[in-house]
Protein backbone atom coordinates (compact mmCIF):
# COMPACT_ATOMS: atom_id res chain seq x y z
CA UNK A 1 0.00 0.00 0.00
CA UNK A 2 1.49 3.63 -1.48
CA UNK A 3 2.32 6.02 1.69
CA UNK A 4 -0.47 8.53 -0.18
CA UNK A 5 -2.92 6.13 0.02
CA UNK A 6 -2.47 4.89 3.65
CA UNK A 7 -2.67 8.06 4.81
CA UNK A 8 -5.56 8.61 2.91
CA UNK A 9 -7.76 5.98 4.64
CA UNK A 10 -6.56 7.06 7.85
CA UNK A 11 -7.82 10.76 7.23
CA UNK A 12 -10.94 8.81 6.51
CA UNK A 13 -10.93 7.29 10.12
CA UNK A 14 -10.31 10.27 11.45
CA UNK A 15 -13.86 11.67 10.15
CA UNK A 16 -15.85 8.40 10.57
CA UNK A 17 -14.22 8.00 14.28
CA UNK A 18 -15.51 12.12 14.89
CA UNK A 19 -18.88 11.37 13.46
CA UNK A 20 -19.39 7.88 14.87
CA UNK A 21 -18.85 10.44 18.58
CA UNK A 22 -21.21 13.11 17.72
CA UNK A 23 -23.60 9.66 16.89
CA UNK A 24 -22.91 7.99 20.08
CA UNK A 25 -23.47 11.38 22.08
CA UNK A 26 -26.96 11.47 20.49
CA UNK A 27 -27.59 8.13 21.98
CA UNK A 28 -27.65 6.68 18.35
CA UNK A 29 -30.94 8.45 17.28
CA UNK A 30 -32.58 6.90 14.27
CA UNK A 31 -34.14 10.40 13.62
CA UNK A 32 -30.66 12.18 13.90
CA UNK A 33 -29.70 9.37 11.69
CA UNK A 34 -32.41 9.88 8.92
CA UNK A 35 -31.90 13.30 8.64
CA UNK A 36 -28.33 13.53 8.26
CA UNK A 37 -28.71 10.96 5.13
CA UNK A 38 -31.28 13.50 3.96
CA UNK A 39 -28.22 16.55 4.27
CA UNK A 40 -25.97 14.55 2.90
CA UNK A 41 -27.90 14.11 -0.76
CA UNK A 42 -28.36 18.01 -0.93
CA UNK A 43 -24.01 18.15 -0.10
CA UNK A 44 -23.71 15.48 -2.93
CA UNK A 45 -26.89 17.03 -5.27
CA UNK A 46 -24.84 19.60 -6.92
CA UNK A 47 -21.58 17.42 -7.55
CA UNK A 48 -23.78 14.70 -9.16
CA UNK A 49 -24.80 17.14 -11.30
CA UNK A 50 -21.03 18.08 -12.56
CA UNK A 51 -20.27 14.49 -12.79
CA UNK A 52 -23.90 14.17 -15.50
CA UNK A 53 -22.17 17.73 -17.11
CA UNK A 54 -19.13 16.25 -17.27
CA UNK A 55 -19.72 12.69 -18.72
CA UNK A 56 -22.32 14.19 -20.84
CA UNK A 57 -25.99 12.50 -20.28
CA UNK A 58 -26.20 9.27 -22.82
CA UNK A 59 -22.50 8.26 -21.04
CA UNK A 60 -24.12 8.95 -17.26
CA UNK A 61 -27.39 6.98 -18.05
CA UNK A 62 -25.10 4.15 -19.19
CA UNK A 63 -23.01 4.30 -16.28
CA UNK A 64 -26.26 3.59 -14.11
CA UNK A 65 -27.91 1.63 -16.03
CA UNK A 66 -24.92 -0.57 -15.99
CA UNK A 67 -24.18 -0.15 -11.76
CA UNK A 68 -27.73 0.25 -10.95
CA UNK A 69 -28.20 -3.04 -9.08
CA UNK A 70 -24.95 -2.02 -6.86
CA UNK A 71 -26.71 1.02 -6.12
CA UNK A 72 -29.74 -0.61 -4.93
CA UNK A 73 -27.70 -3.55 -2.98
CA UNK A 74 -25.24 -1.18 -0.92
CA UNK A 75 -28.36 1.03 -0.28
CA UNK A 76 -30.27 -2.11 1.16
CA UNK A 77 -27.65 -2.91 2.92
CA UNK A 78 -26.86 0.54 4.50
CA UNK A 79 -30.54 0.77 5.32
CA UNK A 80 -29.68 -2.21 8.10
CA UNK A 81 -26.13 -0.76 9.19
CA UNK A 82 -27.89 3.02 10.26
CA UNK A 83 -30.87 0.79 11.96
CA UNK A 84 -28.75 -1.66 13.80
CA UNK A 85 -25.97 1.17 14.41
CA UNK A 86 -28.43 3.48 15.98
CA UNK A 87 -29.73 0.86 18.02
CA UNK A 88 -26.00 -0.25 19.28
CA UNK A 89 -25.61 2.96 20.48
CA UNK A 90 -28.70 3.32 22.44
CA UNK A 91 -27.60 0.67 24.38
CA UNK A 92 -23.83 0.47 24.48
CA UNK A 93 -20.54 2.38 25.01
CA UNK A 94 -18.90 4.14 22.18
CA UNK A 95 -15.44 2.28 23.33
CA UNK A 96 -16.83 -1.15 22.76
CA UNK A 97 -19.83 -0.98 20.83
CA UNK A 98 -17.59 1.05 18.26
CA UNK A 99 -14.59 -1.89 18.04
CA UNK A 100 -16.94 -4.54 17.95
CA UNK A 101 -19.48 -3.03 14.86
CA UNK A 102 -16.21 -1.73 13.05
CA UNK A 103 -13.65 -4.81 13.46
CA UNK A 104 -15.80 -8.19 13.44
CA UNK A 105 -16.41 -8.55 9.96
CA UNK A 106 -12.34 -7.34 8.85
CA UNK A 107 -10.78 -10.72 8.67
CA UNK A 108 -13.88 -12.03 6.65
CA UNK A 109 -13.73 -9.27 4.37
CA UNK A 110 -10.23 -9.92 3.69
CA UNK A 111 -11.11 -13.52 3.04
CA UNK A 112 -14.01 -13.05 0.46
CA UNK A 113 -11.64 -10.33 -1.21
CA UNK A 114 -9.54 -12.67 -2.00
CA UNK A 115 -11.85 -15.50 -2.90
CA UNK A 116 -14.50 -13.63 -4.84
CA UNK A 117 -12.43 -10.07 -6.38
CA UNK A 118 -8.98 -12.34 -6.25
CA UNK A 119 -7.11 -9.60 -4.16
CA UNK A 120 -3.71 -11.08 -2.71
CA UNK A 121 -2.60 -10.91 0.77
CA UNK A 122 1.07 -11.12 1.84
CA UNK A 123 1.60 -12.84 4.77
CA UNK A 124 2.64 -9.64 6.41
CA UNK A 125 -0.34 -8.00 5.80
CA UNK A 126 -2.61 -11.05 6.69
CA UNK A 127 -0.39 -11.33 10.06
CA UNK A 128 -1.42 -7.40 10.23
CA UNK A 129 -5.31 -8.20 9.56
CA UNK A 130 -5.22 -10.44 12.38
CA UNK A 131 -4.21 -8.69 15.26
CA UNK A 132 -6.55 -6.08 14.11
CA UNK A 133 -9.20 -8.73 14.50
CA UNK A 134 -8.22 -9.98 17.76
CA UNK A 135 -7.83 -6.17 19.37
CA UNK A 136 -11.00 -5.05 18.14
CA UNK A 137 -12.74 -8.23 19.20
CA UNK A 138 -10.89 -8.66 22.79
CA UNK A 139 -11.53 -5.05 23.03
CA UNK A 140 -15.50 -5.91 23.59
CA UNK A 141 -15.10 -8.76 25.14
CA UNK A 142 -16.52 -7.21 28.45
CA UNK A 143 -19.82 -6.59 27.18
CA UNK A 144 -20.27 -10.47 27.16
CA UNK A 145 -20.96 -10.09 30.87
CA UNK A 146 -22.49 -6.91 31.25
CA UNK A 147 -26.32 -6.38 31.79
CA UNK A 148 -29.30 -7.53 29.29
CA UNK A 149 -29.57 -4.08 27.59
CA UNK A 150 -25.42 -3.75 27.14
CA UNK A 151 -25.87 -7.62 25.73
CA UNK A 152 -28.56 -6.08 22.76
CA UNK A 153 -25.89 -3.13 21.85
CA UNK A 154 -23.72 -6.04 21.20
CA UNK A 155 -25.78 -8.20 19.53
CA UNK A 156 -26.72 -5.19 16.94
CA UNK A 157 -22.94 -4.17 16.83
CA UNK A 158 -22.09 -7.46 15.92
CA UNK A 159 -25.11 -7.19 12.70
CA UNK A 160 -23.19 -3.90 12.09
CA UNK A 161 -20.31 -6.08 11.19
CA UNK A 162 -22.15 -8.24 9.39
CA UNK A 163 -23.24 -5.28 6.89
CA UNK A 164 -19.84 -3.79 6.60
CA UNK A 165 -18.39 -7.36 4.98
CA UNK A 166 -21.23 -7.14 2.40
CA UNK A 167 -20.97 -3.78 1.46
CA UNK A 168 -17.56 -3.61 1.33
CA UNK A 169 -17.73 -6.50 -1.30
CA UNK A 170 -20.55 -4.59 -3.14
CA UNK A 171 -19.09 -1.14 -3.55
CA UNK A 172 -15.38 -1.92 -3.92
CA UNK A 173 -17.36 -3.68 -7.48
CA UNK A 174 -19.85 -0.97 -7.38
CA UNK A 175 -17.74 1.70 -7.89
CA UNK A 176 -15.62 0.39 -10.42
CA UNK A 177 -18.54 0.98 -12.83
CA UNK A 178 -20.15 3.81 -10.60
CA UNK A 179 -18.43 7.35 -10.37
CA UNK A 180 -18.07 7.22 -6.39
CA UNK A 181 -19.95 10.57 -6.21
CA UNK A 182 -23.00 9.55 -7.84
CA UNK A 183 -22.41 5.57 -6.43
CA UNK A 184 -22.61 6.86 -2.50
CA UNK A 185 -25.54 9.89 -3.63
CA UNK A 186 -27.29 6.66 -4.90
CA UNK A 187 -26.91 5.03 -1.47
CA UNK A 188 -27.34 7.84 0.84
CA UNK A 189 -30.95 8.44 -1.01
CA UNK A 190 -32.05 4.48 -1.22
CA UNK A 191 -31.33 4.45 2.93
CA UNK A 192 -32.93 7.66 4.17
CA UNK A 193 -35.79 6.51 1.61
CA UNK A 194 -36.46 3.18 3.22
CA UNK A 195 -35.61 3.95 6.56
CA UNK A 196 -38.40 6.29 6.09
CA UNK A 197 -41.49 3.97 7.46
CA UNK A 198 -39.34 2.78 10.53
CA UNK A 199 -38.81 6.66 11.08
CA UNK A 200 -42.24 8.10 10.49
CA UNK A 201 -43.65 5.22 12.68
CA UNK A 202 -40.99 6.52 15.69
CA UNK A 203 -41.43 10.01 15.21
CA UNK A 204 -43.90 10.83 12.70
CA UNK A 205 -45.39 13.97 14.72
CA UNK A 206 -42.03 15.76 15.44
CA UNK A 207 -39.69 14.98 12.69
CA UNK A 208 -39.42 18.97 11.98
CA UNK A 209 -38.99 19.82 15.90
CA UNK A 210 -36.16 17.05 15.75
CA UNK A 211 -34.14 18.53 13.15
CA UNK A 212 -34.91 21.60 14.67
CA UNK A 213 -33.47 20.56 18.06
CA UNK A 214 -30.52 18.56 16.54
CA UNK A 215 -29.21 20.71 13.84
CA UNK A 216 -26.02 20.85 14.24
CA UNK A 217 -25.16 16.98 15.21
CA UNK A 218 -27.23 16.25 11.87
CA UNK A 219 -24.94 18.44 10.16
CA UNK A 220 -21.74 17.06 11.66
CA UNK A 221 -22.88 13.33 10.94
CA UNK A 222 -23.82 14.61 7.53
CA UNK A 223 -20.60 16.21 7.09
CA UNK A 224 -18.21 13.68 8.62
CA UNK A 225 -19.85 10.58 6.92
CA UNK A 226 -19.62 11.93 3.29
CA UNK A 227 -16.39 13.32 3.30
CA UNK A 228 -15.17 9.73 5.18
CA UNK A 229 -16.96 7.26 3.25
CA UNK A 230 -16.19 8.80 -0.34
CA UNK A 231 -12.81 9.09 0.42
CA UNK A 232 -12.69 5.14 0.99
CA UNK A 233 -14.71 4.69 -1.91
CA UNK A 234 -11.77 6.96 -3.98
CA UNK A 235 -9.41 4.70 -2.12
CA UNK A 236 -11.08 1.21 -3.48
CA UNK A 237 -11.13 2.05 -7.02
CA UNK A 238 -6.96 1.81 -6.72
CA UNK A 239 -6.26 -0.41 -3.43
CA UNK A 240 -7.07 -3.98 -2.04
CA UNK A 241 -10.22 -4.01 -0.58
CA UNK A 242 -8.86 -6.18 2.57
CA UNK A 243 -6.23 -3.88 3.45
CA UNK A 244 -8.38 -0.36 3.17
CA UNK A 245 -11.21 -1.80 5.43
CA UNK A 246 -8.51 -3.46 8.00
CA UNK A 247 -6.82 -0.28 8.04
CA UNK A 248 -9.59 2.03 8.25
CA UNK A 249 -10.12 0.90 11.62
CA UNK A 250 -7.55 2.68 12.86
CA UNK A 251 -11.15 4.87 13.90
CA UNK A 252 -11.67 2.21 16.58
CA UNK A 253 -8.33 3.87 18.44
CA UNK A 254 -9.91 6.77 18.24
CA UNK A 255 -13.43 6.09 19.05
CA UNK A 256 -11.72 4.44 22.44
CA UNK A 257 -10.06 7.46 23.20
CA UNK A 258 -12.92 9.73 22.00
CA UNK A 259 -14.92 7.74 24.93
CA UNK A 260 -12.44 7.42 27.39
CA UNK A 261 -11.60 11.64 27.33
CA UNK A 262 -15.11 13.14 26.83
CA UNK A 263 -17.26 10.83 28.10
CA UNK A 264 -16.05 9.42 30.91
CA UNK A 265 -16.08 5.59 30.05
CA UNK A 266 -14.03 3.06 31.43
CA UNK A 267 -9.90 2.54 30.88
CA UNK A 268 -9.13 -1.00 31.59
CA UNK A 269 -5.71 -2.83 30.64
CA UNK A 270 -8.10 -5.37 28.06
CA UNK A 271 -8.88 -1.96 26.29
CA UNK A 272 -5.17 -0.85 26.15
CA UNK A 273 -4.41 -4.17 25.44
CA UNK A 274 -6.04 -3.96 22.65
CA UNK A 275 -5.51 -0.89 20.88
CA UNK A 276 -1.58 -1.90 21.12
CA UNK A 277 -2.75 -4.27 19.19
CA UNK A 278 -4.66 -2.46 16.49
CA UNK A 279 -1.44 -0.09 16.05
CA UNK A 280 0.55 -3.33 15.61
CA UNK A 281 -1.73 -4.40 12.85
CA UNK A 282 -1.44 -0.99 11.35
CA UNK A 283 2.21 -1.10 10.99
CA UNK A 284 2.08 -4.67 9.54
CA UNK A 285 -0.49 -3.53 7.05
CA UNK A 286 1.78 -0.26 6.33
CA UNK A 287 4.67 -2.48 5.04
CA UNK A 288 2.79 -5.64 3.66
Amino acid sequence: MSTELFFFVLLSAILHASWNFVARRNAGNLTVFWWSLWVSCLLLLPLVAGVAVSQGIPEFMAMLEAGWIFILATGIIHTFYFLLLGRAYEYGEISLVYPIARGSGIGLTGFLGWLLLGESLTPIGVAGIGLICVGILSMGASILGSARGTRHGFVSALGVGATIVSYSLVDKVGVGIVHPVVYIFGMFFLSASFATPVVAVRDRNRLWRKLAETWRPVTLIAVGSTAAYLMILFAMTVGQVGYIVALREFAVVLGALLGFIFLKERVTPLKLCSVGMIVAGLVFIRFG
